[in-house]
């Protein structure tokens, strides 16, 4: 049998051919139009917001301009304006020229002027030093029975530009001027002035100061230091009243007359290398038996540089702060693992209360719990023994409720009890001491204290007794697989 191929029509193939060119055509056409509508539309918006923005930013200005055409066109408004504009002209050139023009008091006493002063600060000190001055004057004319005149002491002052070249004084110079000014018979002198307080003039202000400096060198160390008086002594060179110079020997009498007048006060500063104790980091590790300790960091102590103000008086510290302190080298931590690893049957779990075995690692039990009164073995606990020292640690948590020495034939010695909260109580005897006071509240696992031999006991080991509900019951019901005699466990 013979196969006959099947052929396409010649009309078909030229159909298909000339319809997928269309279709190119077509696709090529009509993006190109979406194109061209996209790329109008958005010039158009573009356009669109260009125009809305240039209307917004150039209407106020186009406005401001129409408004100033028409005033122009108005001589009377053309007036207004020029006269507004030199008016804002010149309220700008005040201000600015009122703000750096230099301003000062003008002093007057009795309409004499004195000089011229910063602040009314200045002018205030001034006006209180003068009068102390007066008033220094007039106690030592009362003391000498003289009278006493009436001293026209009332300065004023005006505010004032201060003129070109023109000389500030400061408070002791307008004072010195007040009292020159006064009319009152004056001299160039020292004031001794005491914590502000005025107390002595005299005309010897050289011979005074090299007391002064004598009884301060004294006290000067090779070491240094700040030396001065416990109390402000100050000496001030000015215009006095005569009347209120009191003879050298009488100020030399009048500051002796009080022991702590010229006492001397003598500040230092010394700077001490002082170490950083390094502080112990406990990492919890349950690759370690119950309360073993590892230290994997050794700690270093740091070093510091600290420096102390010391104050002395007469000799004496009086003070002593630290007023820096500069760190050399940090100090490194103590890094130390606590085993937190259990051997089997050293955990128990009864009723509500989970415990662990007080004496982690050491299963050497001399005997349990018999609690048949009627026997001849009768024991309230269990002995677990440990060498004497071994920690001794609360089997859960809960509050001291006891911790204290038994006194009694069949003596507990130091012991401690603890009262878990959920109806059980555990107890632990014999100890040699006991860290926990009554009232703590402990964790589980805490150390309470440590395996001894203290009251009724015949070698070391920790007593421990169980209650729940205030009754007694073994410890084996929680420790079921504890062995009485294991040698592998015993240290």
């Amino acid at each position: 049998m013979t196969s006959t191929a099947i052929r396409t029509p010649r009309a078909v193939r030229r159909f298909t051919l000339g319809q997928f060119l269309y279709d190119v055509g077509f696709w090529v056409e009509y993006t190109l139009v979406r194109i061209r509508r996209t790329t109008a539309s958005a010039v158009g918006y573009a356009a669109e917001s260009l125009e809305n923005l240039l209307l917004l930013v150039l209407r106020p200005l186009v406005q401001g301009l129409l408004a100033l055409r028409q005033t122009l066109a108005h001589p009377l408004q053309l007036l207004k304006l020029t006269v507004l504009t030199a008016l804002c002209a010149l309220l700008v050139v005040f201000v600015r020229t009122g703000l750096t023009l230099p301003f000062v008091l003008r002093v007057s006493v009795a309409g004499q002027e004195v000089g011229l002063i910063a602040s009314e600060q200045e002018f205030d000190a001034a006006h209180s030093d003068v009068l102390a001055r007066v008033q220094a004057a007039q106690a030592l004319l009362q003391a000498a029975g003289q009278p006493t005149p009436d001293w026209d002491m009332e300065p004023s002052y005006t505010l004032t530009i201060a003129p070109p070249g023109s000389t500030v004084m400061n408070e002791r110079q307008i004072t010195n001027a007040i009292l020159t000014a006064s009319g009152g018979e004056i001299t160039q002198a020292t004031a001794v002035y005491l914590d502000d307080t005025l107390l002595y003039v005299t005309t010897e202000g050289n011979h005074l100061r090299s007391f002064l400096d004598n009884i301060k060198a004294a006290w000067r160390t090779p070491a240094g230091g700040t030396v001065g008086f416990v109390h402000d002594l100050q000496l001030v060179d000015g215009i006095y009243l005569t009347a209120s110079v009191s003879g050298y020997k009488d100020v030399l009498a009048g500051l002796l007359a009080s022991a702590d007048t010229l006492q001397t006060k003598v500040v230092t500063h010394d700077t001490y290398t002082q170490p950083i104790d390094y502080e112990t980091q406990t990492v919890p590790d349950d690759n370690l038996p119950f309360g073993q300790m590892v230290v994997v960091q050794e700690g270093q102590p740091g070093s510091r540089y600290v420096t102390y103000e010391t104050t002395t008086v007469n000799g004496e510290v009086t003070d002593m702060q630290i007023i820096g302190i500069s760190t050399i080298n940090d100090a490194v931590p103590e890094v130390v693992h606590e085993g937190t690893r259990l051997e089997n049957g050293m955990i128990g779990k009864l009723g509500t209360g989970t415990f662990i075995w007080p004496v982690p690692n050491y299963r050497h039990i001399s005997r349990w719990a018999n609690l048949n009164r009627g026997s001849r073995g009768y024991h309230q606990g269990v002995d677990i023994a440990a060498p004497s020292g071994t920690p001794i640690y609360a089997s859960d948590a809960g509050t001291v409720i006891t911790a204290e020495y038994h006194h009694h034939p069949q003596s507990w010695g130091n012991y401690v009890v603890i009262d878990h909260g959920n109806g059980y109580k555990t107890l632990y005897a014999h100890m040699t001491s006991y860290v926990v006071q009554m009232g703590d509240t402990v964790e589980q696992g805490q150390l309470i204290g440590y395996v001894g031999s203290t009251g009724y006991s015949f070698g070391s080991h920790c007593h421990f007794e169980m209650y729940r509900d205030g009754t007694l019951f073994s410890a084996k019901e929680v420790f079921p697989n504890m062995p009485t005699w294991n040698p592998n466990f015993t240290k």
